[in-house]
């Protein structure tokens, strides 16, 4: 799989037809640093409006991909692609756990069967690349 990713609708199209459209699930796409797809996994399964998850079975699969970055994805089977408080909350942990392990999330991206909602495409990883320097700044 040597597929390029260079847009949220790329990487929509990739993962349109793997998920089951009655329940959640959280996908990864582990990226090479040309933003390659090295692999595509199903993390985790829910029920039909939630999937706990775990950082460390997402890094796990990207660290046995020998990842650069990633991209996340789930599906809420209500169709409702918007983001809830509880995935920006989640988006915002995996992404620090991202700039921690040195495999930097690309974008979260939440979609249904015809359609998607880019969390990098809405400027929420631009707000926190400022937050994580403004971290930075306050942690020396």
């Amino acid at each position: 799989m040597n597929k390029e990713i260079t847009s949220s609708m790329q990487a929509f199209n990739i993962l349109q037809n793997n998920f089951n459209p009655f329940a959640e699930e959280v996908w990864a796409i582990a990226l090479n640093p040309q933003l390659q797809v090295l692999g595509t996994a199903m993390i985790f399964r829910g029920t039909a409006d939630q999937c706990q998850i775990h950082p460390r079975d997402i890094f796990r699969f990207l660290i046995n991909k020998n990842a650069s970055s990633f991209i996340l994805a789930h599906n809420h089977p209500s169709q409702e692609i918007h983001p809830s408080e509880r995935d920006i909350t989640l988006t915002r942990k995996i992404q620090k756990s991202g700039v921690l392990m040195q495999i930097p999330l690309q974008d979260h991206i939440i979609f249904s069967d015809e359609k998607y909602f880019s969390m990098a495409d809405h400027g929420f990883f631009s707000k926190w690349k400022r937050l994580n320097k403004l971290d930075l700044q306050v942690s020396l």
